[in-house]
């Protein structure tokens, strides 16, 4: 399968071929989902009518909320039943901070002040890890990005652009109140709430840490930094936008962006199918 399109940083050639760069060994720490695809199935499943030489596009998505939205949440079921590469670009900066790399040192400085750390920073990484095997075979779930003009900018140019474009919708009073209760469990990676999904005892509740940006004073300025940048990206995705309400129950959220990706999913393969057709009738 050919590249997305970032040939200046990915080892991969054109021909979807690997060269013997190192670039791929280089790359910074992601999370992998490898949950068969569901697109692809139904595609194995109607092999005698798409030949095999003619492999549909994948599903590519990305999903957009304020923080504590619950993006984590949705991409995990969206992750689970589609198969997709879940990647978060917020983890990826996060492993960098953990291990005292450079771009770890210089996007902790951003974040502690509540502010976006700057495109040179993350638009590389994202884009190398775009051209990963993993990602070519089973397409990805881009979680949180872009979150600015620049950033989609820069995703459109290299021909990186989803499918559809998921907006949790959830207000900022809940938001507030997500954030400043929420706690990580160091050693599971595991987000509790204090109130809305608290530890299951006394050990973990011990053991519970708070991010260093969780605190109302940094997430009112972070909601902000969102908010002025929220219009400029939905600009740029304006064909392809799903807004979800957010403020409803997970299960419920996910039955929405289900349903809207699910209706993706049969256009691609009705059109699919269509352009073979009609190409075997010429």
């Amino acid at each position: 399968m050919a590249c997305l399109g970032c040939f200046s940083v990915c080892p991969m050639k054109r021909d979807g071929s690997l060269s013997p760069s190192p670039s791929s060994s280089s790359c910074s720490p992601f999370r992998i989902r490898r949950t068969p695809f569901l697109f692809r199935k139904r595609v194995v499943v109607q092999s005698t009518l798409i030949p095999a030489s003619k492999k549909p596009e994948l599903l590519k998505v990305m999903i957009s909320g304020a923080p504590a939205s619950g993006k984590g949440t949705q991409c995990e079921f969206i992750a689970n039943k589609y198969g997709l590469v879940h990647i978060a670009a917020g983890d990826l900066l996060r492993a960098e901070i953990k291990v005292g790399s450079e771009n770890g040192k210089q996007a902790k400085s951003y974040m502690e002040k509540g502010k976006l750390v700057p495109d040179e920073i993350v638009v590389t990484m994202i884009k190398e890890r775009l051209c990963q095997p993993d990602v070519q075979e089973n397409s990805w779930l881009l979680d949180g990005y872009p979150r600015s003009l620049s950033q989609a900018t820069a995703l459109e140019s290299s021909g990186i652009r989803p499918d559809i474009f998921i907006l949790l919708n959830v207000s900022e009073e809940s938001l507030i109140e997500r954030v400043v209760g929420r706690r990580l469990d160091p050693v599971t990676g595991r987000i509790y709430h204090l109130e809305y999904s608290p530890p299951e005892n006394e050990e973990i509740a011990a053991r519970l840490t708070q991010r260093f940006d969780d605190t109302e004073e940094k997430v009112k300025f972070r909601l902000q930094t969102y908010h002025q940048n929220l219009e400029s990206v939905l600009e740029v995705y304006k064909n392809i936008i799903v807004k979800v309400n957010g403020n409803s129950a997970k299960e419920k959220v996910f039955n929405e962006i289900d349903a809207a990706i699910t209706a993706v999913v049969e256009k691609k393969y009705k059109a699919q199918s269509t352009s073979v057709a009609t190409g075997a009738s010429q």
